[in-house]
This record gives structure tokens, sequence and C-alpha cells, in this order.
């Protein structure tokens, strides 16, 4: 049976360039990526063995990587009055409905009606994005942080690997086990064969000319 290896998302995160590359590299297991309102409950539940999630902090029962932040917007109607300002700040948004609902499609037909505003990270504002919508930087707004985090017990044998890839470490990594023993081979037996040279080179000594002096290079003749 083929081993798997399980990834849940949330909405706006793009994994597709780790899971790719990680697909490549090991080919004989079943990947099984999966987009989820709530990563932390599938990885509490054992759906998932590391998930991405947004403002996420290690704890007791997680490990937690942090991978980059982004900034979190305002959607609104797009004719919207706060939309005639060349910039926004929370100050701004004061005495207007606030739409607290999970992000989604009804979520955004409920702004494009006009029920209210809501803040969203500024990648799940795109990933939802209507033409009777515009999105808002706010210049004093918070921030949305998104961290890769996986259980503390249980760990799953190719979380290494996974974590590896979103670094950035390339198949001839040194932190791969089988990769370093290579090398490590590799280098001895290049330096053995260093040494070696080294020791048959000194062992036949100076060459010497025919009086058993060391030789020495043609003098140039002098020009008359």
């Amino acid at each position: 049976m083929a081993l798997r290896f399980a990834l849940a998302f949330p909405l706006g995160v793009t994994i597709g360039k780790w899971t790719r590359v990680f697909a490549e590299r090991q080919p004989g297991v079943e990947l099984v990526v999966t987009p989820s309102a709530d990563p932390l409950a599938a990885l509490a539940a054992g759906e998932a063995d590391m998930v991405f999630a947004r403002d996420a902090r290690a704890d007791d029962a997680r490990h937690l990587i942090p991978l980059y932040t982004e900034d979190v917007v305002v959607v609104m109607h797009h004719e919207h009055l706060l939309t005639l300002e060349e910039k926004l700040h929370l100050a701004d948004l004061e005495g207007e409905p606030r739409l607290t609902a999970e992000p989604s499609d009804a979520l955004m037909r409920s702004v494009a009606a006009g029920d209210g505003i809501a803040l969203l990270p500024a990648s799940v504002a795109k990933a939802l994005r209507r033409k009777d919508v515009t999105a808002m930087r706010l210049e004093d707004g918070p921030t949305s942080q998104v961290g890769l985090t996986w259980s503390r017990e249980g760990q799953h044998p190719l979380v290494d690997e996974f974590i590896g890839i979103v670094r950035g470490r390339t198949a001839n990594s040194s932190r791969n086990p089988e990769v370093a023993a290579t090398q490590s081979a590799q280098a001895a037996q290049s330096a053995k064969a260093a040494q070696s040279a080294k020791s048959a080179k000194a062992a036949k000594g100076p060459k010497t000319g025919k009086s058993g002096r060391p030789a020495q290079g043609k003098r140039p003749r002098p020009k008359r």
C-alpha cells in the first residue's frame, strides 16, 4: 500500500508550487490536497498530516512555521462613498455596518447588495472578487499571517521533507539523509585519492639529471 500524505489549506492560500515539487520527489506517495474552511479542525481530526492556516499559533498540540504576512482589505459595494477616498484608515469605517460571516460567495453577495462592508485578507478578497464589489487597502489596518502547522504527536515521516520544499531546499540538500550519506562518501573518496597521489609523488622524489643532481632548466644562450 502506498504511503499517504494529506494536506489542507484555506481559501486564498496557493500551495501548488510546493505540492508539485513534492509529487516529483515522492512519486510513490499518495498526495491528498484538500481545500478547507477550517484547516485546524481537519488537523485535529486526523484528516490532514499538515495544514496551512491563517493566524494560527504554536501550542502544546501543534508546531507552526510562519510563512508570510498579507494585508487585510475592506470590501464594499463598488459605488460606496468610501471608494471616493484616495486612502482609507480604520477611523473611516466607523459607523459602517460590518459583516462578519465566514468568507464565501454568500458574504460577497451581501456586500454587493449593500448590506455592509467586510474585512478580509487580500488573497481571500481576490479569490472571491466580483465586478460589483471593490477591495481597498487600509493604511493602518491589521494583517493576516499564513503558517504551516502539524501535530506534535504522531508526526508523519514526510513532514520534514515537505518543510524542506516550502523553505526552498533542493533535492540535493544535505538535509536529505540519503544524499548526505552519498556526498560524504564521495568527499571521503576524493580526499583519499588526493592523498594517495600526493604520497606517490613524494616517493618518486624530484627529477635528477645525469649527474644525479636535480635537473635544472636550460639557460638561454646569450645573444651575440
